[in-house]
């Protein structure tokens, strides 16, 4: 039987009890007004509809109508002007999704089955920077969530042991404090003793057991008072070890990954865009190799944005940034992003600023 049937059922009619779980997952789509449609055509009659079940910077989980046709056309519509409602048929061994869109549009999928089909990507140099202010933190939490999306989606299917010990890590609220987005992410994700105990345990490997010390006493005491002091400790250069263990831990787990493949002349637009990265760096002085580069007290590290393979690369975007730290002493990475006089930061669109000594000065956040 069917997981959540009952409530499933309202947003598909005509869902059966006895059918498969990606039936249930097709549901939820509607329930939440994320319905969308890309096709691949077969042959000159037969054709694949792709509908996106879960997506994000570390995997992509597609609903495979195999054997598909359709009548009718499916618009480009926003789901909040025109709600999608949407119930299923079965005639002659073939199973008939009935979409409304809105009062504006109907079309119907026959199909023969419905297939999940997902992969996971390497996620450990996506760089998102939607909010100022302590960005190396906040990519860590990007990240950490985006490992506990998948696996809330997906379960052990998706995850390995590591990342399922990392994922914990966002149970804890003074590490997502440092919110990628503009928004809290308090009410996104639970807390948890486990996540506390999962910072503890990483405070310990890095050495840093003052943070150790106090993250223990948070995880059986989770005052107010004491969560913001251990989110405000987590922008000192302290935990500097603190940071470098838990980034190398997600990119050995984001290691374990392929690489998103785009397919030619994509793949080879991405490589130029690195090599031209690495060309500019190397001339300007700077020693490395993509995607950290150093020279004298300037430290950069290039972070990409990715368009999902499937849906999004038909209007290819792909986007590097960089984090650019200044230290008047040795620091790891982004160690320009830790309060202190002697630091600064910058997030930069393109390298000109730092190749023509135009740099803006600004403290981090």
């Amino acid at each position: 039987m069917l997981e959540h049937y009952e409530e499933r059922k309202k947003f598909l009619p005509g869902l059966g009890k006895d059918m498969p779980e990606t039936y249930g997952k097709l549901a939820e789509i509607f329930q939440y007004q994320v319905f969308e449609l890309y096709e691949e055509v077969i042959g000159p009659r037969n054709s694949s509809y792709y509908i996106p079940y879960m997506m994000n910077d570390a995997l992509e989980c597609y609903l495979v109508l195999k054997d598909a046709r359709i009548t009718g056309e499916y618009l480009q519509l926003d789901p909040e002007e025109f709600p999608l409602q949407a119930q299923i048929a079965q005639r002659d061994g073939q199973t008939a999704l009935i979409v409304k869109q809105g009062s504006e549009n109907v079309f119907t999928i026959w199909f023969r089955e419905i297939e999940e089909s997902f992969q996971c990507y390497q996620y450990h140099r996506i760089g998102h920077f939607w909010v100022e202010g302590q960005e190396h933190w906040r990519q860590l939490v990007y990240m950490t969530g985006t490992i506990y999306d998948k696996y809330e989606y997906m379960k052990e299917k998706a995850c390995s042991d590591l990342e399922m010990e990392l994922m914990h890590l966002i149970e804890f609220p003074p590490f997502r404090f440092w919110s990628p987005v503009e928004e809290s992410l308090e009410e996104r994700y639970p807390s948890s003793p486990r996540g506390a105990a999962c910072m503890k345990k990483f405070a310990k490997e890095a050495g840093d057991g003052m943070y150790a010390f106090l993250t223990g006493i948070y995880e059986k005491f989770p005052a107010g008072f004491l969560e913001k002091r251990l989110a405000s400790m987590l922008c000192s250069p302290a935990r500097e070890p603190l940071y470098e263990m838990i980034y190398e831990k997600i990119r050995k787990a984001s290691l374990a990954y392929p690489k998103r493949d785009y397919g030619e002349p994509l793949n080879t637009e991405i490589l130029k865009k690195r090599k031209a990265v690495n060309r500019r760096l190397k001339k300007a002085g700077f020693e490395g190799r993509y995607p950290f580069y150093r020279k004298d007290d300037l430290q950069i590290v290039a972070t990409e944005e990715h368009p999902f393979t499937c849906m999004e690369s038909r209007d290819f975007v792909f986007r590097i940034q960089f984090m650019v730290s200044k230290c008047r002493k040795a620091c790891g990475r982004n160690g320009g992003f830790f309060r202190s006089r002697d630091r600064k930061s910058w997030i930069l669109e393109d390298l000109d600023p730092v190749l023509s000594g135009g740099l803006e000065r600004k403290s981090t956040g």
